[in-house]
């Protein structure tokens, strides 16, 4: 009798009688970044249906929904007869695809510079202070990259734009999102960063909109400018 091949995530299959959890598409979605993220899977490689129904204790349903899904945002590319696979991306293609979240963002930090509220302000400055508290410890990088997502969520809220909001987290969903972390691989490249989201920060309280639309695009393109060295 034939050994069952185990799954990438070294678990064993799930039996027919396990109980099965409820995961949504938008679950393996997000967990599919981040196993690109992490480099189980890489650029060209193939990822089967049922290798992720196994991971994520599903059926091939929910994890079909998820990839074409990912293939929207160019994450996977669905081939006939061959299936899914993590898309190459060209170097211009990162750069566009970081370029439309950098503009996205610019806008919204240019409205939260005369729409924020005292209190909404006074949340972003402390979200941009943890920045700089962690810009010199030993964190990871995706964590660090976390944390300027969070703040960035911050700026993006005060805008008070649900539509602009909704544009931007659609566009951080794909390729901007795996790449993100690459760019603070370093504490002197978190420093920097940290030093111009205090900048922005600076711009933003003095209602300066058209400085933190430049710092809001120069924290996006310092990040892909490092993922691009170090390459994916």
């Amino acid at each position: 009798m034939k050994a069952k091949r185990a799954p990438k995530n070294g678990k064993p299959p799930m039996s027919s009688g396990a109980k099965r959890t409820r995961v949504a598409a938008t679950d393996i979605f997000r967990g599919v970044i981040r196993l690109i993220h992490k480099r189980v899977y890489h650029p060209g490689e193939r990822i089967r249906e049922q290798e992720l129904a196994d991971r994520f204790g599903v059926s091939r349903g929910p994890v079909r929904e998820a990839l074409r899904m990912l293939e929207a945002k160019g994450v996977v590319r669905i081939e006939p007869m061959r299936g899914a696979s993590v898309a190459r991306m060209s170097d211009s293609e990162i750069v566009e695809s970081v370029d439309i979240a950098a503009a996205l963002f610019a806008l919204a930090a240019e409205q939260a510079a005369a729409r924020a509220t005292p209190e909404e302000r006074t949340a972003i400055r402390k979200g941009i202070a943890k920045l700089a508290e962690l810009a010199d410890s030993d964190i990871a990088p995706r964590d660090f990259f976390v944390e300027t997502i969070r703040a960035g969520q911050l700026v993006v809220e005060s805008a008070h734009s649900p539509q602009l909001q909704a544009m931007i987290a659609d566009v951080r969903a794909g390729w901007p999102n795996i790449l993100g972390a690459l760019g603070f691989t370093s504490r002197r490249l978190r420093r920097r960063a940290a030093d111009k989201w205090q900048r922005l920060g600076d711009a933003l309280d003095a209602g300066r909109g058209g400085i933190a639309a430049r710092l809001a695009v120069e924290v996006h393109q310092d990040a892909m400018r490092q993922a691009l060295k170090i390459g994916f």
